[in-house]
């Protein structure tokens, strides 16, 4: 118990002092969208800085009220909420990894900084994905009860507060028996997506198409990166010239899904997070924190390698904690993402041909002798 006190209090400490050392792009636009709900707003007719669904900027409101609508209050507010998250999903995963993968998820400087500094939220909508596939469970040959059903609701409202997981309904359908199932499983978290718009269509809608559902990244925006290294790197010509980045990583995001249906609910929904982050058009410096609870769960060198180029570039180009350091580290911590899901989900076939290589390059040597 006493080492579990420890890692809490420093990893808390550790996301408010990062929390000291300035704000983000990202902080600035939680300020504009809390303004414009304490003036009655509708938040998406209000900025076009706001690309989700309504469960975050009804968070944003609830933290300005508590906080007196002093923004010092509201920073201390919003980074504890963060950091209520990030407990909650390594809660997670000592219950199912111990508690290593727990200590490296909570005081890996990666989370540290993106909840301290940052203050992205993709870690709310992933803990309540991961909440919503513990509550469903994994009996696929069964049929959908109340208890699944109150699961893909949470998945539903996981979408509402960032869609993040917006392919993994058809992960869960791909697992699940009966043809009507499959249908439910895709059904529900997504109507329950679209559904947190309705109240806010009327004068909002323009804004919802634009920013939500038309939205993509920026280049360069606020020193944050945006690339396609699987796309430049590993996708021939021939097949770039027939489709761009976009249609094959959501390509990628449906074949994955076939690639891991025997695997559990749970361990699913972090590999997804991992497909989604390397195969992606666009990086934001804090989408490297997206994966991390699936690096955490298997440490090894790629992952450490991983987890240790994503921070350098969160401090480098996320926060300009590290300004001073010449070059970028985003290609190499993806590089290292893809080696690690190769690693994760290939590995005996890897060490099956490893080892038959090395038995025939003996036989070539021991030919010559």
């Amino acid at each position: 118990m006493a080492g579990l006190a420890v890692v809490f209090v420093v990893g808390l400490a550790g996301r408010f002092w990062f929390g000291t050392l300035g704000h983000s792009w990202d902080y600035e636009s939680c300020r504009i969208v809390a303004d414009l709900c304490e003036q009655g707003k509708n938040v998406y007719a209000g900025t076009f800085r706001y690309n989700y669904g309504p469960v975050l900027f009804n968070i944003l409101h609830l933290l300005d009220l508590l906080s007196g609508r002093d923004p010092a209050v509201f920073r201390q507010l919003l980074i504890g909420f963060l950091s209520a998250a990030d407990l909650g999903i390594a809660f997670l995963l000592w219950r199912k990894y111990g508690p290593l993968a727990a200590a490296l998820f909570f005081l890996n400087p990666v989370s540290m900084m993106v909840s301290g500094l940052i203050n992205q939220f993709d870690n709310v909508a992933i803990l309540l994905g991961l909440w919503s596939v513990v509550m469903f469970g994994d009996e696929f040959d069964k049929p959908l009860d109340r208890r699944k059903c109150g699961a893909l609701a949470i998945l539903g409202l996981s979408l509402m507060t960032k869609h993040l997981l917006f392919a993994f309904p058809f992960w869960l359908a791909v697992k699940q028996r009966g043809g009507w199932q499959k249908f439910f499983i895709m059904a529900i978290p997504t109507s329950i997506f679209l559904a947190g718009f309705v109240p806010y269509w009327p004068a909002g809608h323009a804004g919802i198409i634009s920013n939500v559902f038309e939205y993509r990244a920026m280049n360069d925006l606020m020193g944050r990166s945006y690339s396609q290294f699987f796309y430049n790197g590993f996708v021939p010509e021939i097949l770039r010239m027939m489709a761009g980045a976009q249609f094959w990583w959501l390509l990628l995001l449906v074949l994955f899904a076939f690639v891991c249906r025997a695997r559990n609910s749970f361990d699913s929904l972090l590999v997804y997070t991992g497909v989604l982050v390397a195969f992606s058009p666009s990086l934001f410096a804090y989408y490297l924190a997206i994966p991390l609870a699936l690096l955490c769960t298997a440490i090894n060198p790629l992952s450490l390698c991983c987890m240790g180029f994503a921070a350098l570039h969160i401090a480098t180009y996320g926060t300009n904690l590290l300004k001073n350091i010449p070059g970028r580290f985003d290609d190499i911590a993806i590089y290292f993402l893809m080696a690690f899901l190769a690693w994760l989900l290939w590995r005996e076939p890897i060490l099956r041909a490893a080892q038959h290589c090395r038995r025939e390059i003996n036989r070539q040597f021991d030919g010559g002798d």
